[in-house]
């Protein structure tokens, strides 16, 4: 069986003879997912899976949701709140760094409690602090609702990710993975036109109760269609190694922000940040049941396909906020007018996932992800110098951010032992939350020196990043698929 075609009878995903409705109606069983010995053979055995997929998806359209269609709602909250440009930048980062920090603990947290049981506590969650940032009528309780909604999809993220790299394998894993990152360009694509219709039509707060549905449904069905899984040998949860990690982000993260105001406290924080970094990267080289395994990185492949989704999640992510900050206040766009013009970036999202697999095959892993890299930097430069024609620099750059989603989080994999799942699920998610939230955090402050010329400048200099990270594309491997074993 190959990508390019299946054979005739055979359904890609649900398998020979099966019908999809029927497993739907069937929680998966522990057995399901062992016995598999080779990628070839897990094809075939993992067909079981596939409904736990359906949880999965759900539970990450709701966090897509959130993070997307605030973006179209920030000019009217910080107008509502009377917000500076600071702290609005603050009001989007919350989510994404507060998800970057936790990701390791939530992942830990999946390990030793079961990856079933922390997506029901994140979805839970995230419906309770959706309410909360509704209910926010000053600027610090959104900062902390949205705090909370970012800690809360740490624990979503860890759990569908950690499922999924413990339950997949071989070319299943990249499927699985590209179904993923297609529902979560999905919901980046929804969540900007919704989000600017339900503020013109009722008000910002109803962009975080539009939320409550999606992960209340996503808990639900989590309880009644996942199996549960777990990593026993887990047992450890450091403390000054929580702290440390959380501190050196934050350190620095807080330091890009003073940038445009204070350039002389701005390198303390900066290098305050790193040093405590520095002394996490030392513990966790000395314990004996690491927060983070970072040994990982001393692997090529992985190390490369890492960089790859930070830079891909960091410019991606900043273009959608600058761009929609950028028509609103600089082309008096309305909140649903911006919604409609960012949509091609998240729809070209979904399709590069959805295709990630087949080009991967046709042309090479590294080549693909190669081509993605230049092609998103390609969509980056064009939009930068000229904004009012978005329509195809969107798609350029949300289709390369899907390429790489997909196939770099299955290198990440490939590059890692199976026992490992549940800390490279987490290390992944790492990259894509610390991007998103740096990304704005850099890219913005950038922006602000000089606007409107800051808003060029910014995206000239994303596209060159990302395009010079395209030759690490050559480290990844051979090609998709080339687990030897499942169990190492």
């Amino acid at each position: 069986m190959t990508f390019s075609g299946w054979p005739i009878g055979a359904d890609p995903v649900f398998g020979r003879g099966r019908n999809p409705l029927l497993d739907l109606c069937r929680r998966p069983t522990a057995a399901d997912a062992v016995g598999m010995t080779s990628p070839d053979s897990a094809t075939e055995e993992q067909v079981g899976l596939w409904p736990t997929m359906l949880p999965l998806l759900t539970a990450i359209l709701a966090g897509a949701l959130g993070v997307s269609m605030i973006n179209t709602a920030l000019p009217r909250i910080a107008a509502d709140l009377d917000l500076a440009d600071s702290v609005r930048a603050w009001v989007v980062d919350a989510y994404p760094l507060t998800t970057a920090v936790t990701i390791v603990v939530a992942a830990r947290l999946g390990d030793r409690l079961g990856r079933r049981r922390i997506l029901v506590a994140g979805t839970l969650g995230y419906a309770l602090s959706s309410s909360l940032a509704a209910a926010g009528t000053f600027p610090l309780l959104l900062i902390v609702a949205r705090i909370l909604m970012g800690a809360s999809s740490a624990l979503i993220i860890a759990g569908v990710v950690g499922t999924i790299g413990t339950l997949f394998t071989g070319r299943n894993l990249i499927l699985a993975n590209g179904l993923w990152v297609a529902v979560y360009g999905l919901g980046s694509s929804v969540g900007p036109v919704l989000g600017g219709v339900l503020t013109e039509a009722w008000d910002w707060q109803a962009v975080f109760l539009a939320c409550l549905p999606v992960a209340l449904t996503a808990a639900a069905l989590t309880v009644f269609c996942l199996v549960e899984t777990s990593s026993p040998g887990s047992t450890s949860l450091d403390a000054l190694s929580v702290l440390s990690c959380g501190l050196g982000i934050g350190a620095i993260v807080y330091g890009i922000k003073r940038m445009p105001v204070s350039g002389v406290e701005s390198p303390f924080w900066l290098l305050g940040g790193g040093l405590v970094l520095v002394f996490f990267v030392i513990r966790q080289r000395r314990l004996r049941d690491p927060l983070i395994a970072v040994d990982l990185f001393a692997r090529a492949p992985f190390a490369a396909a890492g960089m790859q989704i930070l830079v891909a999640a960091a410019t991606s992510m900043a273009c959608v906020y600058l761009l929609s900050i950028h028509l609103q206040d600089h082309f008096d766009r309305t909140p649903g007018e911006a919604g409609l013009a960012l949509t091609p970036h998240a729809v070209a999202t979904i399709l590069g996932g959805l295709v990630a697999p087949t080009a991967a095959v046709r042309l090479g892993k590294s080549w693909a992800i190669c081509t993605a890299l230049l092609v998103q930097g390609a969509g980056l430069a064009w939009l930068g110098l000229a904004p009012e024609l978005s329509l195809v620099p969107l798609v350029l750059i949300g289709f390369g951010f899907g390429f790489i989603g997909a196939l770099s989080t299955t290198a990440l994999f490939e590059a890692a032992p199976r026992s490992r799942a549940g800390q490279v699920g987490a290390i992944q998610e790492v990259f894509i939350a610390l991007g998103g939230g740096c990304g704005i955090a850099v890219f913005a402050t950038i922006a602000l020196i000089q606007p409107p010329l800051g808003f060029t400048v910014s995206l000239l200099v994303a596209a060159g990043l990302t395009a010079a990270t395209a030759p690490l594309a050559f480290l990844t491997g051979r090609g998709p698929g080339h687990r030897r074993t499942v169990v190492r």
